[in-house]
């Protein structure tokens, strides 16, 4: 999967790259007009279609040049516009304008650009761009941990390398790109031009005077359509768009006790289609590529995409409770019950109605364990909706998948009452609390812990974090020690641990931080009296309806809060303030503070985003840490160092992530003791191994 690049973000630095990639090229034009594709291009053909959100283009680089020129032309502004690149994987125009004479209407569009000449998907190896430097004051080489201890970049569409933020003009002016030798395999978007060279149906582009587009045929789209089905993104839109397509075209008139299946294209457009499917695996990974049948049922949901999920009974429980006949149907299908691998030549021997059965059991198991026992969801059409578009997407993957996409109207009645079965199983069988692991300390820092123990004190309540996200879960725990020579001395521990969990469509994703603070508790009693004070201003803001005082400072403030808020991962409200803003996308943390003795950043998605299909769900780590020897020096005990300190705060309060999130903190640790970088025994908190093992290489 690659990690795109922004190259520009404003039409006149657009227009130089553009120019110098036409300058590389012929001056006789591969076709005359773009070559509209998408859902706009299908609503020109069926006026009965959906309305379509933006205007989807192949075109060569001089046309996209023109259709900037013709938007400027026409008086309209754009809103945004973003140039990509997606090394491997081609050139894209991304934006939007607004029409001035039509109540200011916002047209989208996204245009891939396609050269004859130039190999729009690799740059030249001498482009000289700067790369953004951190604005973290303490940069880590290894901050951001994989469980191959190797640095991960994930896109999102808010997290490409925005090169042209550091990029001077000349700099622009030098981006290049490869030529294509003689002999090259060509790219699907210069097959869908030559497809449709002579091709009659056109169409004008809104409020653009004369600027036309060819209107890609439906065998293209249908094509076009299934080039991406496999992603989660959009998924029920575009399985719907899909089959709707295949009846246009007659591709679905057979027996209604046959099976649907992949239609016979011509050979041209199977082959564009090919070609279509590697480019998009290059840009946004490949789908269900973590999959592994060959092993047990459990450990291939547990281990794979069932990382949220606290399992009430095994899977084939749910199997026993869905089935349509006297045993489950997979059963049947399999020459190793232990194994989650079914043979496709036994799966080809049942009859129609028993392989969609089969399907919809699993549909049925997978809608119970991942969303209504858990309780995500109690809404059981949907959840076995979203049960559907897993196994099309990432949970499954050959040719069990493509027979679920295929056939995907057929699954549609869900006849068996899944919420009462849910409900029953979640009388009967309560979540089993997993045993904490027992760490027993050598005698001496037994000693040193016992005697700090009568001098320490368990705070008892703290003000509610408040999250604006019914998914949000958050717990603090803390510890007052007072030193034994001092008693007006003392200090505080805080762990605050968060989890979000985002039910969204069929890619679900979680978030988990936790940081420990360590402070003089006279701080703590500053910062408590300090937002006591603003809640109290807070509230009188609130009622009163007088903003004349209110100064333009303090309004760019919070309207910086908001916007930063809006960008992190937690959206929530801590009465003390302690608890880090953290940014998965970016990697980072921000209002770290030298109280933070430890922060740790854990963020998963099961099976991926539209851009992220083939990654490991588990995203990099990201770990910062400080020393607490000053903190307990304080206290003034003999032989109490910050990482006694520390250890003894783990001890007292034992932090732990819920549901499961320590798995990868707990995999990289096991990986670093077996290159001997973290000793083996004694036996540690992860969290402390963590903290040490960064704190040392901080030191060094």
């Amino acid at each position: 999967m690659t990690n795109p690049q922004i190259l520009a973000e404003n039409y006149k630095k657009t227009l130089t790259i553009l120019n110098n990639i036409t300058k590389n090229e012929d001056n006789t034009p591969l076709i005359d007009y773009p070559v509209l594709i998408g859902s706009r291009a299908v609503k020109w053909h069926i006026s009965s279609f959906r309305e379509p959100n933006d205007w989807d283009m192949v075109a060569t680089p001089s046309q996209t040049t023109l259709f900037i020129n013709k938007v400027k032309e026409s008086g309209a502004t754009f809103k945004n516009i973003k140039l990509i690149h997606y090394p491997g994987g081609g050139l894209k125009l991304v934006g939007e304008y607004i029409d001035q004479h039509t109540d200011k209407k916002l047209i989208s569009f996204d245009i891939e650009l396609v050269s004859e000449k130039v190999d729009l998907r690799n740059m030249k190896s001498n482009t000289n761009l700067n790369k953004k430097e951190s604005d973290e004051d303490e940069s880590d080489e290894d901050d951001n941990i994989s469980e191959d201890n190797s640095e991960i970049s994930h896109y999102s569409e808010d997290s490409v390398d925005n090169m042209e933020d550091n990029m001077e003009d000349d700099e622009i002016n030098k981006i290049e790109f490869e030529m294509f030798n003689d002999v090259h395999p060509k790219m699907s978007a210069l097959m869908i031009l030559e497809l449709c060279h002579n091709i009659e149906d056109k169409m004008i582009f809104p409020f653009l005077s004369n600027f036309l587009c060819i209107v890609a045929p439906l065998k293209i789209l249908e094509a076009l359509k299934t080039s991406h089905i496999y992603w989660p993104a959009d998924f029920h839109k575009n399985i719907s768009d899909l089959h709707l397509l295949r009846i246009l075209l007659g591709y679905n008139k057979i027996s209604a006790i046959q099976p649907l299946c992949s239609p016979q294209r011509d050979e041209s457009i199977e082959l564009m289609l090919k070609t279509r499917i590697k480019e998009t695996e290059i840009i946004r990974g490949i789908p269900g590529a973590h999959i592994n049948l060959n092993m047990s049922n459990d450990d291939f949901l547990e281990n794979k995409d069932d990382l949220f999920v606290q399992k009430r009974v095994p899977h084939d429980d749910l199997h026993e409770r869905v089935k349509y006949g006297d045993h489950p149907i997979h059963q049947g299908l399999k020459d190793d019950q232990s194994k989650a691998w079914i043979k496709k030549s036994l799966f080809e021997k049942l009859d129609y109605q028993t392989k969609i059965n089969c399907v919809k059991e699993e549909a049925m198991a997978i809608a119970l364990e991942r969303y209504l026992i858990p309780m995500i969801s109690k809404d059981q059409e949907n959840s076995y909706k979203l049960a559907l578009a897993r196994i099309c997407t990432t949970l499954t993957r050959g040719w069990f998948r493509q027979f679920a996409i295929d056939n995907h109207p057929k699954f549609s009645n869900l006849d068996k009452d899944l919420l009462s079965i849910a409900n029953d199983i979640i009388e009967k069988f309560p979540i089993k609390q997993k045993r904490p692991d027992i760490i027993e300390h050598d005698p001496e820092i037994q000693a040193i812990f016992e005697s700090i123990r009568p001098y320490t004190k368990t705070i008892s309540s703290f003000n509610k974090i408040r999250g604006y996200d019914s998914y949000t879960k958050s717990e603090r725990t803390g510890i007052k020690i007072t030193s034994p020579v001092n008693s007006d001395v003392s200090v505080t521990a805080i762990i605050t641990t968060m989890y979000m969990f985002h039910n969204d469509e069929c890619n679900p994703y979680a978030r988990w931080t936790a940081s420990v603070v360590i402070l003089p508790t006279y701080d703590l009693e500053i910062l408590s009296d300090n937002n006591e004070d603003k809640d109290r201003r807070d509230d009188d803001d609130e009622d009163s309806s007088d903003d004349e005082d209110s100064s333009d400072d303090e309004d760019k403030d919070r309207s910086d809060d908001e916007d930063e808020d809006r960008d992190m991962d937690f959206s929530f409200k801590d009465p003390l303030k302690i608890h880090p803003n953290y940014t998965s996308y970016e990697r980072k943390f921000s209002k770290l503070t030298s109280k933070h003795t430890f922060v740790l950043g854990i963020a998963a998605n099961t099976g991926g985003g539209s851009w992220r299909g083939g990654r490991d769900i588990w995203e990099p780590i990201h770990i910062k840490v400080k020393s607490a020897d000053y903190v307990a020096s304080l206290l003034e005990i003999p032989e109490l160092t910050g990482d006694l300190l520390f250890k003894y705060v783990l001890d007292c309060l034992k932090p732990t992530l819920i549901n499961n999130g320590d798995t990868p903190l707990k995999h990289w640790i096991n990986k670093l003791k077996g290159k001997g970088a973290i000793p083996i025994e004694p036996k540690q908190h992860p969290w402390y191994n963590a903290w040490n093992y960064k704190l040392n290489r901080k030191s060094k």
